[in-house]
């Protein structure tokens, strides 16, 4: 209940705050031939349709709404995330974004599925270094971690690759952690964008963990 409270007083302050500012919209829709979270497939390696939306205004706040389908053996079939935060610079070349996040799963049933993040990341010209944190993750699995850099290389006016590396730590049971990484080449063509990416982790004998490579296409609006 006390979260509860703390995200409403946020959202009426931050809404209250936003009435004589114009609300920017904006949303995707894509498609990608897996559907990775953090170096893991959430879809039994299978395609996944998603899409979001988001409500902005010029103070840097923001709310988003973003769903996948998934596949959990048969334990569910869509993911459907809340977020709530703020994003900006903080100084020249520097910016941030910080907030909190539900991720929901409405149609699973086992106990546990449904879980909050706090995250955060600091970002400098082309690199980035973030932290997200939940008190109870996933399944019931207790308190985690995640600590992830990346970095974005413009190769071209139209073409970009982007690098990235985390690791998930779990303190309640640290033979759980692992690190997931990848390499993700970014283009757009036609005014659809069109990404193609490795990924990977360190976890062995997992069929869902291991190294892929994904294929994406979205259109943006």
């Amino acid at each position: 209940m006390l979260r509860g409270r703390f995200i409403r007083l946020i959202v009426n302050s931050s809404l209250a705050s936003a009435q004589a500012q114009a609300v920017e919209v904006s949303g995707d829709v894509t498609f990608v031939s897996d559907y990775a979270f953090r170096g893991i497939s959430q879809t039994e390696e299978a395609p996944a349709l998603q899409g979001g939306l988001t409500l902005a205004v010029d103070s840097g706040w923001y709310l988003s709404v973003w769903g996948s389908s998934v596949d959990f053996g048969g334990q569910g079939t869509l993911e459907l995330d809340v977020l709530l935060g703020w994003s900006g610079d903080i100084a020249e070349g520097w910016s941030a974004d910080v907030g909190i996040m539900r991720y929901g799963y409405p149609n699973t049933e086992f106990e546990g599925s449904n879980f909050w993040e706090l995250y955060g990341s600091v970002s400098y010209q082309d690199f980035t270094l973030g932290l997200a944190y939940s008190d109870d993750y996933y399944g019931n699995s207790g308190k985690y971690y995640y600590v992830y850099a990346g970095y974005s290389l413009a190769l071209t006016d139209n073409l970009s690759v982007d690098f990235h590396v985390g690791h998930n730590e779990f303190s309640d049971d640290s033979s759980s952690s692992y690190l997931d990484y990848g390499v993700t080449l970014s283009t757009e063509v036609l005014g659809l964008g069109l990404s193609l990416a490795y990924v990977d982790t360190d976890i062995k004998d997992c069929k869902l963990c291991d190294s892929r490579v994904i294929f994406g296409v979205s259109k943006a609006f």
